[in-house]
């Protein structure tokens, strides 16, 4: 053979194994970037994730470790982004390992599947409970750097701590933090038909009640600093109420109606009948219940404000055109146009903290409620469908996220959760119903 021509095949030779190493020795990308609205009909992908049990090395935690356990997956998989692989996929033991890269089998873990592998450890000291808690990537056998570092807290901080691993677990591969540990606000109903406003954690947990009186208290809505605003009857006349440091106190006692409080950056609004008149939608002092100003004045029925992120814009509901439909208008009052076009009876908007959407609920051809999204244009993309009544959604403070209402399934109202594109959706409330009007504080 032509010499020149073996020399010309011996290149291409080594230039293919050449380029098969290189790729080989390339690690691949970071999966950040993920994102949780899914558009056109695309599938979303979940991260397998491992999360093998918490190790306890003296032994002493007390089911310190199995509540970390819980936490930690129950977070992972709210999240929407991953999936948390279930141990008994495991065909090893993974209490064999240690903490450290160099005692961790990541082969096994490539294995079965993982692409992440999370290992976390627990130990005491006195009343002290430290969490030592790592992600690892599973193909390159490293670990992670996160925004959190291993802490020690007391035994009732341990569900927080966790928390804040998982978010900064959501942040490195989104880029944004996650939601747990942030709190709704929510209303209960009781025997005799009273209703109490509650709080909880998103997870279900840290169950407080707000409202003192035996009445009726509803559409419960955060102000500044943890307060809470809701509406009683219980003077006879539904009043507006606030929640502050454990003790609750009657803001806005206008004859008539008080109700649907939205507040942003010391603004408050609500709507008000003043004895008699139409609804309509107020300004009032948010410490001393005075009307500011008075932003809508028409003989339709004007109720259920919510801000715009940067408190410029309102979303409300009127009736002006024939039934309810979403309209916006400037801080001030001026300005007020129709959002939405399609549908008979559209109510209870709530307005992204990103700015861009409008989620509420809307009564369909076969009376039935659903949530939907509008964007400030006037784009409606449906979230729910044939899944009972949704209803009362409200954004997580990061956007990403909504809660609602739904009765699916025969079981009552209860509190769900879902991504941002109604794929994912989740049970949050996992005992009892008679659960409405959920909101987020931001």
């Amino acid at each position: 053979m032509n010499y020149r021509l073996i020399k010309f095949f011996a290149l291409v030779l080594i230039t293919l194994v050449s380029a098969q190493v290189a790729a080989q020795d390339t690690p691949p990308p970071t999966p950040k970037g993920i994102d949780i609205n899914v558009k056109g009909g695309a599938r979303r992908v979940l991260m397998p994730l491992a999360v093998p049990d918490a190790t306890e090395p003296d032994g002493s935690t007390r089911g310190v470790a199995a509540k970390v356990n819980e936490t930690l997956r129950r977070d992972l998989e709210f999240s929407g982004f991953f999936k948390v692989l279930p141990n008994d996929s495991f065909f090893f033991d993974p209490s064999k390992e240690g903490m450290a890269p160099a005692e961790i089998n990541f082969q096994n873990w490539f294995n079965v599947g993982a692409q992440g592998l999370i290992k976390s450890s627990v130990r005491t000291s006195g009343d002290s409970i430290t969490l030592d808690l790592r992600l690892y990537q599973v193909d390159k056998g490293t670990p992670i750097k996160l925004k959190w570092s291993p802490e020690t807290t007391k035994r009732e901080g341990v569900e927080a701590t966790v928390h804040a691993f998982a978010n900064a677990v959501v942040e490195y591969y989104t880029g944004v933090p996650g939601i747990f540990g942030t709190r709704l606000a929510y209303v209960a109903r009781q025997k005799g038909g009273v209703k109490h406003v509650y709080t909880m954690g998103i997870d279900g947990t840290g169950t407080s009640r707000v409202s003192k009186h035996d009445a009726i208290n509803i559409l419960p809505t955060w102000g500044p600093g943890g307060t809470v605003y809701y509406t009683s009857y219980a003077d006879q006349n539904p009043d507006l109420w606030m929640s502050s440091g454990g003790k609750v106190s009657k803001l806005s006692s206008q004859r008539g109606q008080n109700s649907g409080a939205a507040y942003c950056k010391g603004k408050l609004a609500l709507t008000l009948s003043m004895g008699g008149e139409n609804a309509d939608i107020y300004l009032i002092d948010p410490k001393k219940g005075g009307v500011v100003k008075r932003l809508t004045d028409h003989w339709a029925i004007d109720t259920s404000p919510t801000w715009s992120p940067d408190c410029s814009k309102i979303a409300f509901v009127s009736s002006r055109s024939g039934g309810p439909q979403i309209y916006t208008m400037n801080g001030d009052g001026s300005d007020q146009k129709r959002l939405t076009f399609q549908g008979t009876y559209n109510t209870s908007p709530d307005w992204s903290p990103k700015g861009d959407l409008i989620a509420f609920t809307a009564r369909d051809e076969r009376a039935r409620f659903d949530i939907f999204t509008v964007t400030t244009e006037g784009t409606v993309e449906r979230l729910t469908q044939d899944q009972g009544n949704n209803q009362d959604p409200s954004f997580s403070p990061d956007g990403r996220y909504l809660v609602f209402t739904s009765d699916r399934g025969g079981k009552g109202d209860r509190i769900w959760l879902m991504t941002g594109d109604g794929e994912v959706q989740k049970l949050v409330t996992t005992s009892g119903s008679g659960f409405t009007s959920p909101v987020w504080e931001h």
